[in-house]
Parts: C-alpha cells; structure tokens; sequence
C-alpha cells in the first residue's frame, strides 16, 4: 500500500507525515452551523462590551436558567462578559447540542454599531477536535 500499511494488531505504519495531515483534515477544522446576529442586546446594562467586539473575536456560549424561556443560550466575550443572546427561535438547537455535551464557539462575523441598537453578526461553529 502506498499511504499506510496494516499492521497484524490492527495497527498502522505511516510513511509520511503529509500523508498522516491529509487523513486527518477533516478533524482539524470547526464545523459551521449557522450564522445568525447576536439578540435581545436591549437587555444588556452595559453595552460597552458588545460595542467593544471586532470582527474576528471568538466568544463562547452558556446555558442560562430562565423561567421565560427554558432553551435560552447567552452569549459570552473573552472576558466574560455577557454581549447577548443566541435568538429565541434558534436558541434550542444550541441548548441541546451544549446539553449533549458539545462544544461549540461563534466568530464575529459582521459589526454595525451606528443604529441605535448595535447589529452583530456571528458564525457559530461546532468544534471538532
């Protein structure tokens, strides 16, 4: 076999580093989801962080414990400060996929903050390790 060679233990004989990398791209990258804007920032009683976001930071995600809405999925910046919410309508998804124990990041995609309510648009990814 050129690539790899079967060892008897089902094991592996890698001739080639290059080789090895190619298997294993698949694994080496996030899986984007979806990409929606960050909502409900009417909520947040100070702005400062949300408007401080660039295009290109990486936030994380928390379940929240709301008795108005069961699925309701914050949004988190680096320095863990709330920048708002996963909208209600997509929140579920997300909340089932970090309640199974996946991981699970969003990019900053897009950032207008010249209306009165600042508009943030977000990539979310599933992280594959």
């Amino acid at each position: 076999m050129n690539e790899l060679d079967l060892i008897k233990n089902n094991g592996l004989v890698i001739k080639n580093k290059a080789e090895l990398d190619d298997l294993i791209k698949s694994f080496k990258e996030d899986i984007l989801l979806f990409t929606t804007n960050i909502s409900m920032t009417y909520r947040l009683k100070n702005k400062t962080p949300l408007i401080d976001l660039m295009v290109g930071d990486e936030l994380s995600f928390k379940i929240n414990d709301n008795k108005y809405n069961d699925n309701e999925v914050s949004i988190i910046d680096k320095n863990n400060n709330l920048v708002g919410f996963i909208p209600e309508a997509d929140s579920i998804i997300f909340y089932r996929l970090m309640d199974a124990g996946k991981k699970l990041k969003a990019i900053v995609k897009n950032k207008n903050t010249n209306s009165i309510i600042p508009l943030i648009e977000i990539d979310i990814f599933l992280v594959d390790y």
